[in-house]
């Protein structure tokens, strides 16, 4: 007997986990800048810039990004700034991991704090959230047909599997000259540059991705009287990337990340430095699967022929529903007790994270917290610039499809815009779209028929007409296998339709071999 198969492309997660990583590091204030009288923000962030697989370990490259805000310690300058970097290696151990898998790894900046050891020197302490899945991509060949399905007696199961299209990494750079807005002084000096990806989607098309999306660029300078001042640039992008296995219903997870911004500024026509020359690199990763209902066989035989199957058993993970939902979250921030008012706005970041996935009922429960980071320009000489931090819960119910207990949920979060604005009360307006898409998975193993080798059976096998009676827990495919007989001959020769069930001490005739 000769199988059709059909071959199938899953990932399979060997090793998957968290780690911190501690930075910890001394900073020398430049010689070119003035002592520190006063640390006003110190903002921290982190990626992950290279992986490397062998067995039984992956070794994890990575920078953490630090920008420091403070008051100098003169006369004419109000606030100065810092720009460093630090890289970490992190090592995951496991005999699970092998040469030739990929990692997935993600980093986020958990806590970062300073000690400031004397005007010209500072100590930071930052630690690094580390999440890693180490995957390993398998290709299986699952019976779904036989050659010869003339006198062959099959039995199907339908299975509903992620057919995994691509799994890669790569980045794009994104240019842009920004003017300084009209009402706004030119600039003296930038104190820092931020970036954060917004308003994304995509689409799949045969062979490509489409993403589409938006640079959000903020910048905070100092203009010729030494004041503080900040503006805002949008950087659109439509980037495509290459995916010869993608078509009309590939579903894509892509995830973001500003690996690196450069800028430098410029003169206008009239001679003023207003322009600044924005250079973002932008790392993208990208998981693109497609959801696959296959009729695999999981039982055959051939009738009046001794049949052999040849098995092999996987463990795979089968996708029962993808709910998702989308919601505006709108909050009104005051500013705490005895800080600073606000003068303006230089940029708000907003971070999700899930702390509670948990199924009931057909239902799948999600709660967490939107972490919203605010850096505004204050009303104070003292202090020019304040950053605060609030937290915003959020709680939702999406429908799963599904009641069974053995369910597994796995959610992402993702805030797809961010909008403020300050009024007249010098409240902060805060508007953000929360996207989570979930994952309804089961974890299950199956047999996969690799091979049927069938062979004529000894004369001393041969039987005549049998009389059997059926046990507890007996179907007609199990009875018909037993015997290698097609099930409508068993139907003919006890005068049973397909609809009739066997009942447990009931006689049926078995036709011989």
């Amino acid at each position: 007997m000769e199988l059709v198969k059909e071959n199938i492309t899953i990932k399979q997660v060997s090793c998957k986990g968290g780690t911190q990583v501690l930075v910890d590091e001394d900073i020398i204030v430049p010689d070119v800048n003035p002592d520190i009288l006063k640390i006003l923000q110190l903002d921290a962030s982190s990626c992950v810039t290279g992986k490397e697989i062998t067995d039984g370990r992956t070794v994890i490259n990575g920078r953490v990004d630090l920008k420091i805000l403070y008051i100098p310690d003169s006369e004419r300058e109000k606030i100065k700034s810092i720009i460093t970097s630090f890289d970490f290696t992190q090592n995951v151990d496991s005999q699970d991991i092998k040469h030739g898998m990929t990692a997935d790894v993600a980093s986020n900046v958990e806590r970062a704090e300073f000690t400031l050891i004397n005007s010209r020197k500072m100590r930071v302490k930052v630690v690094v959230g580390v999440d890693y899945e180490v995957i390993a991509e398998k290709s299986l060949e699952i019976a779904v047909e036989a050659a010869d399905n003339g006198n062959t007696e099959l039995r199907r199961e339908n299975v509903k599997l992620q057919n995994c299209v691509d799994l890669s990494e790569t980045d794009f750079v994104l240019k842009e000259s920004a003017e300084v807005p009209g009402g706004h002084a030119s600039v003296n000096e930038i104190l820092k540059v931020d970036a954060r990806v917004t308003d994304t989607e995509y689409k799949s098309i045969p062979g490509k991705i489409v993403a589409k999306g938006a640079v959000n660029v903020s910048v905070l300078y100092t203009d010729p009287d030494c004041k503080v001042q900040s503006m805002e640039s949008e950087i659109p992008f439509t980037e495509v990337f290459e995916c010869d296995d993608a078509g009309d219903e590939t579903i894509c997870d892509i995830d973001y990340c500003i690996s690196e911004i450069r800028y430098s500024v410029q003169e206008d026509s009239d001679g003023d430095r207003r322009v600044i020359d924005l250079e973002v690199t932008v790392g993208v990763r990208i998981k693109a699967t497609e959801n696959v209902s296959i009729d695999m066989i999981c039982d055959c035989y051939e009738p009046f022929m001794k049949t052999q199957l040849l098995k092999e058993e996987v463990e795979l993970e089968e996708i029962i529903s993808r709910p998702f939902t989308q919601n505006t979250i709108r909050e009104m921030i005051e500013t705490a007790q005895g800080a600073p008012g606000i003068s303006g706005i230089y940029g708000v970041i907003t971070r999700p994270y899930i702390t509670k996935a948990q199924l009931q009922r057909g239902k799948l429960l999600s709660e967490g917290t939107v972490e919203a980071y605010i850096l505004y320009l204050t009303d104070s000489n003292e202090t020019p610039v304040y950053s605060m931090k609030k937290e915003i819960p959020f709680s939702y119910i999406m429908d799963c499809e599904s009641m069974d207990d053995d369910l597994i949920p796995e959610i992402k979060a993702e805030v797809k815009h961010t909008a403020y604005n300050l009024n007249v009360a010098g409240e902060i307006e805060l508007r953000c779209i929360l996207a989570l898409n979930a994952n309804i998975i089961r974890k299950r193993k199956i047999e996969l028929i690799n091979d049927v080798v069938t062979e004529q059976p000894d004369s001393k096998e041969k039987k005549g007409i049998v009389i059997y009676f059926v046990q507890p827990g007996d179907n007609l495919w199990d009875v018909a296998k037993r015997y290698a007989v097609p099930q409508d001959e068993i139907l003919r020769f006890n005068n049973m339709t397909e609809e009739d069930k066997l009942e447990t001490g009931s006689r049926l005739f078995i036709p011989g071999i």
